[in-house]
C-alpha cells in the first residue's frame, strides 16, 4: 500500500511539473542604478526624452540615502510615469558637482534634459523637520506632482 501511495504522489508531482510553462514578455527598463558620467548624460540629459527623470545622488555610508532609496524605486517602479537613476557621489564627485550638490541624499527631477526639480532638505521655519535628504513617501509624491 505504502509503495501504490509513493507512486501516485511521484505520478501526481510529474503532473505538475509537466503542466508548467514559462512566459515572457519584454522588459521595460526604469531603473538605471550606480550609472557612470556617460550613461547619466545619455539618459537624463536627453532633451528628445519627456518621461521624467529622476537622480537620486546617494553615498554607500549615508544612512537617510539607505532609507531614502526604496521609496524612490517604489514611486518609479515600471509602468510608473518616472525612471529613476542613482550616482555615487564618492565615484563620481565631478557630475555631484556640477549639480551643486551639497547634502545627501539628493534628487534632481530633469525632464526634456533640462533639471525641473530638487530637492536635498526640507525646512518648516527655523527648524530642520526631516533629516536633510529624507522625505517621507507623501513629501515625494508631492515633489513628483510638481513635474
Amino acid at each position: 500500500m505504502a509503495s501504490l501511495l509513493r507512486s501516485a504522489r511521484v505520478a501526481s508531482t510529474s503532473r505538475l511539473v509537466a503542466a508548467r510553462s514559462l512566459h515572457s514578455s519584454a522588459v521595460r527598463r526604469d531603473h538605471f542604478l550606480d550609472v557612470d558620467p556617460a550613461a547619466f548624460k545619455a539618459r537624463a540629459l536627453d532633451e528628445k526624452l519627456s518621461k521624467p527623470v529622476l537622480v537620486d545622488f546617494y553615498a554607500d555610508w549615508c544612512q537617510p540615502c539607505r532609507v531614502l532609496q526604496p521609496l524612490l524605486k517604489g514611486l518609479t517602479a515600471p509602468g510608473s510615469d518616472f525612471d529613476l537613476i542613482t550616482i555615487d557621489v564618492d565615484k563620481f564627485p565631478e557630475v555631484a558637482g556640477e549639480y551643486k550638490v551639497t547634502a545627501l541624499p539628493t534628487v534632481v527631477a530633469f525632464k526634456d534634459g533640462k533639471v525641473k526639480n530638487k530637492f536635498s532638505e526640507l525646512r518648516l521655519g527655523a527648524l530642520l523637520t526631516y533629516p536633510v535628504g529624507f522625505r517621507p513617501e507623501a513629501e515625494l509624491k508631492k515633489f513628483l506632482d510638481m513635474l
